[in-house]
């Protein structure tokens, strides 16, 4: 199985609902930014549906099949069989498997080079990072996963979770003043409420190589084992190497150790947020 560009799955599926998508349209005689007229898109989302880069959401099988007269719904009929598969969601290669691991996890050790966790996003926030190049249908489903994926924190057995953020996550204005204070607000409330969660701030004014090559996540799962999962810019992976989840272990624990304590990481955070009106 081979990977699409921007990381998402070239599954046969989606491939036969590009070429069917591509056939329809150039039988019809359109360009893509014609058929994206009629459907008010863009032309890049023409062109991604039809090299199977995106997955189609409901909404434009639904439009397809309008357009084209198809019969029997054919476009939706191939969505439905694509989103019974789970490619509606087409994550980055590997964390599928990822969230397997999230979902049993006894502890939990994140460093975060770009954004806020999406274990502590709010819906704002997390519509903001994950509005670029999507319909809002499929964006509302994205977001609905990772507020999903949330209840993990308010769980009875929730695990321990120690989250280092490096400082640019606090000013990077995602979304913009409103949405910004309201991540922040709800950082403070988190780290302030739950006992299970400990949220550090690695300043600016720290330089550690550890923090250097991107985010990166250390679970302790039952049985005393560990995976890391790594967020690099060209692939994102799950690493099982012992020798490997040894650098990553040290490597949370040298950010960890540059990180600056809990109060006052706190009221960096506050300090940040009220620069946020």
């Amino acid at each position: 199985m081979t990977t699409a560009q921007g990381g998402y799955t070239r599954d046969p599926l989606l491939r036969t609902f590009g070429i069917v998508l591509r056939a329809f349209r150039e039988e019809a005689g359109l360009s893509r930014p014609q058929l994206a007229d009629a459907l008010g898109c863009r032309p890049g989302w023409i062109e991604k549906l039809e090299t199977a880069q995106k997955p189609p959401s409901e909404a434009t099988a639904d439009d397809l099949d309008v357009c084209f007269k198809t019969p029997k719904r054919m476009f939706w009929t191939m969505w439905r069989e694509i989103k019974r598969e789970g490619k509606h969601l087409a994550a980055p290669p590997g964390f599928s498997r990822y969230a397997e691991f999230e979902a049993v996890a006894q502890a939990m050790r994140f460093f975060e080079a770009q954004v806020i966790p999406g274990l502590l996003q709010t819906p704002a926030y997390a519509h903001a990072v994950m509005s670029y190049g999507l319909p809002v249908d499929a964006l509302e489903e994205r977001v609905s996963a990772r507020m999903g994926r949330q209840e993990i924190i308010s769980r009875h057995d929730a695990p321990r979770m120690w989250f280092v953020l490096d400082e640019s996550a606090l000013w990077r204005p995602v979304g913009g003043p409103v949405v910004m204070r309201d991540q922040l607000a709800s950082l403070i409330e988190i780290a302030t409420s739950n006992p299970r969660v400990e949220i550090r701030i690695l300043p600016f004014s720290s330089i550690t190589y550890a923090g250097l090559d991107g985010s990166f996540t250390v679970l302790s799962l039952p049985g005393g084992v560990d995976v890391a999962y790594h967020e690099g810019p060209e692939i994102s992976q799950i690493v099982e190497d012992g020798t490997m989840i040894s650098e990553f272990r040290v490597r949370f624990d040298l950010v960890m150790g540059e990180s600056l304590p809990v109060s006052e990481s706190l009221k960096m955070i506050n300090r940040v947020m009220e620069d946020y009106t």
